[in-house]
């Protein structure tokens, strides 16, 4: 559970639980590499296993986080040629 989400404290267990997002709450993740997706997309897989996204969702979500991987890929790819082309 990340520092930045909200929660409640259960009164007779004192556990922590994650309260639902409100809507039109705006969700922040860090992109910036296929590691970042990767681990955004585990986390997807991880919360439609345990039934807290509906598995439609996921598969949305998931077919997303893949096409911003994607373009990562392009980049990566095409300051790599760039820098290539420098160097002659």
């Amino acid at each position: 559970m990340s520092n930045r989400e909200p929660v409640e404290i259960d009164g007779k267990t004192g556990q922590l639980n994650a309260l639902p997002r409100q809507k039109g709450q705006r969700y922040r993740c860090k992109l910036d590499s296929m590691k970042d997706v990767r681990r955004e997309m585990a986390k997807v897989y991880r919360e439609a296993r345990s039934g807290l996204v509906d598995i439609q969702d996921a598969t949305k979500l998931t077919w997303c986080l893949q096409a911003v991987g994607k373009v990562i890929e392009g980049s990566d790819l095409e300051r790599r040629i760039e820098n290539l082309e420098n160097k002659q």
